[in-house]
């Protein structure tokens, strides 16, 4: 098979398992499961809103990083909705799929690397949580780097020239892309360069120039990222959102995960990474393989997914580059009948899971479509009294961000969804919220029927507000 076939066959083949796969798995954005979601509601909203010429961080407000936020905006400039999140997950997994049969074939038969790209889908059906995540964008950016240390190492078409110079200074590119997205993101990057350095120490190979020109490709993106918003005049809101939010949302954070299943995953992935390991050092021995690349991944993705205080599955995202590559490992430590019958079982268990996770994704699918539509019914309720050109005058306090997606307003006001759990970390957002809310006199407040859970908004409404119609979930006051 020629060269340009075979790539074209690659990338087909990763197109095509790309496609499927949302298809069944991407429950905000397949065709096949109207929901709005969890976070991806309010990345879509963010992305819509900046779509429409808001400015993020100061018209709209998240703690995630602006990375992320220009992938959201992107998909809506491509199409609004969910097709254009669609389009661009289709490129972010067939980029990922296509590197790590690039790079499984560097260790594996075509057997085997069926078995790598099955086994990553099969834990990839269970971590995906709805798709339109932030560890969902991240992996192409950490499957690249981990491509790229592993073609550095390579003895036998040693790097040089440009070749070398591009490489590692989109390797440092990416760090810095996936690092802006979210920074816990960005951990097993580091892990991959960590163990790169150390296997090229080992092996007596030159390094510095390589790390530095990665440095280069980092600073370039950061810098880029930095000079953006500050001459936009928002880097101190961007830094905040980003980076000091988050430090004092993690201040008394703990390793505590809360479901067995999510143990047993990490378990799984560290087993394999150290079979992986055993099995590269029996067979290549510790100059020769590339082990200390695995150690410095698998270290930093398991620090990576056990670092926050929530136990959410799609955190287990990240780890999903450690497995393919431990199984890879494993797989190129073997030979002949072994290996066969490896990747034999690779191919037909993962498969076997992946397609008993598809009837759990439609029923878990179709029972929030359930929840939403009730949502959607008691809000059009509660709305009634309000005519419908001026919706986009009403506040939503402490409602998820489907309300937006429900109502096709934009936010208002930059603290746009659950400001009292942001109060929770920053006592400042909730108390701004309620300062503008006085400020601006909002003709409109919707609070959950629970409360508001706020003393200061409670005061205002007192002040200020009627009760002008109540159901099961919402409260509406009208300014009097």
């Amino acid at each position: 098979m020629s060269r340009p076939v075979a790539l074209l066959a690659r990338w087909g083949v990763a197109a095509v398992l790309a496609v499927v796969f949302l298809v069944l798995m991407s429950s905000v954005t397949s065709f096949l499961h109207p929901v709005y979601g969890g976070d991806s509601a309010i990345f879509r909203v963010i992305g819509t809103a900046l779509r429409h010429g808001q400015e993020m961080y100061v018209d709209i407000w998240d703690h995630k990083g602006p990375t992320l936020f220009l992938l959201q905006w992107l998909g809506q400039v491509i199409h609004e909705g969910r097709a254009g999140l669609f389009v661009l997950q289709t490129l972010f997994l067939t980029a990922t799929l296509g590197m790590l049969i690039a790079l499984s074939r560097r260790f594996t038969s075509w057997l085997g690397t069926a078995g790598v790209l099955a086994l990553t889908l099969a834990v990839l059906s269970y971590t995906f949580e709805g798709g339109n995540l932030s560890e969902e964008f991240s992996l192409p950016f950490i499957t690249f780097v981990l491509y790229g240390a592993v073609r550095a190492l390579d003895e036998e078409r040693p790097l040089s020239g440009w070749r070398e110079v591009l490489l590692f200074a989109v390797m440092g590119a990416a760090f810095a892309f996936a690092f802006f997205m979210r920074a816990n993101n960005a951990i097993p990057i580091a892990g991959i360069f960590a163990g790169f350095l150390i296997q090229s120490i080992v092996r007596r190979t030159p390094v510095i120039k390589r790390i530095a020109i990665a440095v280069l490709g980092f600073a370039a993106v950061s810098g880029g990222v930095l000079l953006w918003f500050a001459w936009r005049g928002t880097l101190d809101e961007m830094l905040n959102a980003t980076f000091w939010f988050n430090l004092r949302y993690i201040e008394d954070a703990s390793i505590r995960p809360k479901v067995v299943a999510y143990l047993g995953t990490i378990a799984f992935a560290a087993v394999l990474t150290a079979a992986g390991v055993i099995g590269q050092l029996l067979r290549f021995g510790a100059r020769r393989s590339v082990w200390l690349v695995a150690v410095g991944l698998g270290l930093a993705s398991v620090y990576a997914v056990l670092s926050p205080t929530t136990s959410y599955a799609h955190y287990l995202t990240l780890i999903v580059p450690m497995i393919a590559f431990a199984a890879m490992l494993v797989l190129s430590a073997v030979r002949g009948r072994v290996r066969l019958l490896i990747g034999a079982v690779l191919v037909i268990a993962s498969i076997g899971v992946t397609i008993a996770q598809v009837p759990n994704v439609l029923r878990y699918s179709a029972g929030v479509h359930a929840n939403e539509a009730a949502f959607e019914k008691q809000l059009d309720d509660v709305l009634s009294v309000v005519p419908d050109d001026r919706r986009a005058e009403i506040f939503p306090w402490s409602l998820p961000a489907t309300y937006y997606l429900m109502t096709d307003t934009l936010p208002t006001y930059r603290y746009f969804i659950t400001q009292p759990w942001w109060g929770s970390v920053d006592p400042q957002v909730p108390a701004d919220t309620v300062a503008h809310l006085a400020d601006t006199k909002q003709p409109w407040v919707l609070v959950p029927a629970t409360g508001t859970a706020y003393e200061g908004l409670d005061q205002l409404l007192a002040d200020r507000y009627t009760m002008v119609r109540e159901n099961d979930r919402f409260q509406l006051y009208a300014l009097r």
